[in-house]
């Protein structure tokens, strides 16, 4: 119990911040900028309170708990200054109204209940998660909850199988949340991936729900929770959904114009996992294209946690052989081989396809609602700003396949699916910024209605 109250003390922190900087409370509807506000919050939170600890662990080894003191000081002069602030009310904005969103509101509502309810029982059977779980991330939380000597073990060489190189959000956090609760309970790395689960839901909800329409962000959040991939590796307690929200977070919150607070869950994407510190700098170079404006605040918010992961690995990790560095003595003879491009695309025409449960594929909400709706060329730069970040990213990957060292086989059979998870969420909110609005529709619908019902007349 007392390591779940680390965790909402992380999340409470998190939720203050951006309460306090964020100007999040103006969003509409309401409910969108909840969603939004529990999000961002819970994400930033968990991201900066890790930063916090290792940080504490490193400078001042002897007092493992002072981190947590620091939290509860900011967090209080945070809660002390919004109480301060209360009058401050936002100011209601009306918008047109889809007839079909309670009933949406109720669909999610249902399929996030089953899919917790679904993930309840797969916790229970096997409460440590899978590989990647007990054997990198969390074995490396223990390490560093240790504390001592112990820590350093966490991105020691001697450990290689346990990828002491990979940046320590997840790991960081869990560790935080076994010290200050004194316990090592396995219900803290669980009650970690469904936040990160729960966050990514409500940041894609009710970030397009407030950007662009209401129906639209009911409908992507029931689409993600509709993805058999997403919703199957949350309870295997990796780092790749904290990863995609991350990801979606980033992207969405810069539409949002919320720039530095984009900028911070970018920076902290670098620091969850290798693949973020890739995604950062394609969504900083989009940015520099499709969001000029906001470029100088995305890059002085993902200096935190990208300049944190950059540290780690130059100093902390370096004695670790990177992906990069192994490459380089096969590298040209990898990228002029043509059979590995054959074997590649093969594989991810594969993985797409396997994304299907029976005949349900997570695409087909997708197509139903582009012939439904059709596009809106009025946000072409947003689309083009979302698609690119995608393409990219997705070019990265395939790549990185193409230059690997280790067995290229081996390689695409046991991490392809979990790539996938990372940017399926981000190729749906491209997809998303390109439809009309459901209100939209229904609006020429019925103007073109009662303009024949004139005409008869």
């Amino acid at each position: 119990m007392a390591g779940l109250l680390a965790i909402l003390l992380a999340v409470a922190l998190g939720c203050a911040l951006v309460l306090r900087f964020a100007n999040l409370t103006s969003l509409q509807p309401r409910w969108a900028a909840a969603l939004v506000i529990f999000g961002s919050g819970t994400a930033l939170g968990i991201g900066l309170t890790s930063i916090l600890f290792l940080v504490a662990l490193l400078l001042i080894p002897g007092l493992p708990s002072l981190a947590m003191w620091v939290e509860i000081a900011v967090l209080a002069w945070i809660s002390y200054d919004l109480y301060r602030r209360r009058n401050s009310a936002p100011t209601s904005e009306s918008r047109s109204q889809f007839p079909w969103n309670l009933a949406l509101m109720a669909a999610l509502a249902l399929a996030m209940a089953l899919v917790i309810g679904a993930m309840s029982v797969a916790w229970e059977n096997n409460p440590q998660g899978n590989w990647d779980a007990w054997a990198i991330w969390n074995l490396r939380a223990r390490f560093l909850a240790a504390g001592g000597s112990l820590a350093h073990r966490a991105w020691s060489p001697m450990l290689g199988f346990t990828h002491p190189e990979y940046p320590l959000l997840t790991s960081a956090f869990v560790a935080r949340a076994w010290t200050y609760g004194y316990t090592l309970s396995a219900a803290v790395p669980i009650a970690v991936s469904c936040l990160f689960f729960l966050a990514l839901i409500s940041l894609a909800t009710g970030g397009m729900a407030a950007w662009h329409s209401r129906p639209l962000g009911l409908l992507l959040g029931l689409s993600l929770a509709a993805t058999p991939t997403l919703v199957h590796v949350v309870p295997d307690q990796y780092a790749d959904v904290p990863l995609a929200c991350y990801f979606t977070g980033a992207l969405m919150l810069a539409l949002l114009e919320r720039p530095v607070l984009a900028g911070l869950l970018a920076g902290l994407a670098a620091w969850t996992k290798d693949e973020g510190l890739l995604f950062a700098a394609i969504f900083l170079a989009a940015a520099t294209i499709f969001r000029r404006q906001q470029f100088l605040r995305l890059l002085a918010g993902s200096a935190l946690g990208g300049g944190v992961a950059i540290l780690f690995k130059t100093i902390l990790a370096r004695g670790n052989a990177s992906l990069l560095g192994a490459s380089l003595p096969l590298l040209g003879h990898h990228l002029s081989d043509p059979s590995r491009y054959r074997q590649v695309i093969v594989a991810m025409g594969a993985q797409f396809t396997g994304m299907a449960s029976g005949w349900y594929h997570p695409i087909l909400p997708a197509l139903a609602l582009a012939i439904a709706l059709r596009f809106d060329v009025q946000r072409r730069r947003d689309v083009l700003f979302c698609s690119t970040v995608a393409l990219l990213l997705f070019g990265g990957y395939f790549f990185v396949y193409i230059i690997t060292p280790n067995d290229l086989t081996w390689q695409l059979q046991t991490s392809l699916s979990r790539l996938y998870v990372q940017i399926w969420p981000v190729v749906l909110l491209a997809i998303w910024t390109a439809l009309r609005s459901p209100e939209s529709t229904a609006i020429v619908q019925v103007g073109t209605a009662k303009a024949r019902k004139k005409a008869k007349a």
